[in-house]
């Protein structure tokens, strides 16, 4: 009769979940700061440089002459971020531009249905699939 039991110890069966939670916190924060960054109006691109990226506590800087008409900076920043994600990190995307309340709420032409909220919601379905 076969032997039946772990074939990895429970030890490495908890390392194997933390390294799958990891990469799919990793996953989410790539698709949502995606959906942030290009749902960002990109006029002046003054809100789009100031959506700031961090681990474990929010960062709420703002600076007026930040721009980033490209996207590059910005998405690089995140990325930089990103990969010092840890298992039970808490990763944060904040813009506190004075004006972004009113972009949320649909005062662009550009993003008619805000920002946050759009990426937010195609982040969850992206994950429900």
């Amino acid at each position: 009769m076969a032997k039946r039991g772990w074939s990895k110890s429970l030890a490495g069966f908890a390392d194997q979940v933390r390294e799958e939670e990891l990469a799919r916190l990793v996953d989410m924060s790539e698709h949502h700061v995606r959906g942030v960054i290009y749902g960002s109006p990109k006029d002046t691109s003054r809100f789009l440089a100031n959506n700031n990226f961090s681990v474990n506590s929010p960062d709420e800087s703002y600076d007026p002459e930040k721009r980033d008409p490209s996207r590059t900076t910005t998405l690089t920043n995140a990325r930089i971020v990103m990969a010092s994600l840890r298992y039970g990190d808490v990763f944060y995307i904040v813009n506190t531009t004075p004006y972004g309340e009113m972009l949320e709420h649909g005062h662009s032409g550009q993003a008619p249905q805000g920002v946050f909220q759009v990426a937010a919601n195609n982040a969850r379905e992206y994950a429900n699939r």
